[in-house]
């Protein structure tokens, strides 16, 4: 039925996972913290790449301290398993060094591995959505189960688990470190370039001093980078007989997505300081290395 999309078989995957039952205790659970509205900004212009989707150089948005992130060092985007030849010599005019792939090896077999120039090294840095710790997560498991919403408390439980997991949380630093090394121009990807990505590129900015309102607002860029491809993909699902109204919080992101994530660093952390040093090990000499290479 989704053999043409395995994206789509995903993402039926995840919301039958989401439309399930579990048996769990019933403990509390704090709200999540609600964000901010987002500022008017001019956000990166997007990239493009043939045969790829939701590229964008992160660079433009602007630190607290009146700096700049520089463009042109750190890019994110989708899938890169179907770039075209045009594509491959576009990416190749980006002077990227590496290309982090944060899919899981089903989705990389299921899509295939990224197509980049020559000299750019692929980095297989595999982050599950399904992390083993999600059951940690109980009090969200519960409110995931009771909600009308299952399919979006199932993205916050795992934006949760972006957070919680210490695997997913090694791939993040070690981005973070590959970055600071400054040996040329980073890329990273999941298969959208939404979830993982996003998460990814939030703790980045937030690292660098960028406002929350500009995080997500670069966050949230990512529904109108999506748009076209989403709505075929849920009119393809309408057609088996598949309410889109059930899949379509799998394919968007939303703001209380991202709020979860935040709210799990607080809830584990205390502060995104704390965070980043306790979390992600990322010393001070690291923190000042991607300040120093990054804002201008």
């Amino acid at each position: 039925m989704f053999t043409r999309s395995p994206r789509l078989a995903s993402a039926a995957l995840a919301g039958a996972l989401a439309l399930g039952s579990l048996t769990v205790p019933v403990p509390a659970s704090a709200a999540p913290v609600a964000a901010p509205l987002a500022a008017p900004l001019a956000a990166p212009a997007s990239v493009q790449v043939d045969g790829a989707v939701n590229v964008r150089d992160i660079g433009g948005y602007t630190a607290a301290d009146g700096r700049r992130v520089r463009g042109g060092l750190v890019y994110r985007s989708a899938s890169l398993s179907e770039v075209t030849d045009t594509g491959v010599a576009q990416l190749g005019r980006l002077g990227l060094t590496a290309s982090v792939d944060f899919r899981s090896g089903l989705e990389v077999t299921l899509s295939g591995p990224d197509r980049l120039p020559g000299g750019v090294a692929p980095v297989a840095a595999p982050i599950a959505s399904l992390s083993p710790t999600l059951l940690d997560l109980m009090p969200e498991l519960l409110q995931m189960i009771l909600a009308d919403d299952k399919p979006g408390e199932f993205m916050a439980v795992t934006y949760r688990s972006f957070i919680h997991d210490p695997d997913t949380r090694r791939r993040f630093a070690d981005t973070l470190r590959r970055i600071a090394a400054g040996q040329g121009a980073v890329l990273y990807h999941c298969t959208e370039g939404k979830d993982r990505t996003g998460v990814m590129t939030a703790i980045l900015l937030t690292a660098l001093g960028v406002d929350k309102a500009q995080v997500y607002d670069d966050y949230m860029r990512s529904n109108e980078e999506l748009a076209e491809k989403n709505e075929e993909e849920l009119a393809e699902l309408a057609k088996y007989g598949i309410d889109p109204a059930l899949i379509e919080p799998l394919l968007t992101v939303r703001t209380s997505y991202l709020d979860a994530a935040f709210d799990q660093i607080k809830r584990d952390y205390g502060t995104f300081d704390a965070f980043l040093t306790q979390g992600l090990g990322i010393d001070a000499a690291t923190q000042a290395a991607l300040r120093t290479r990054l804002l201008q």
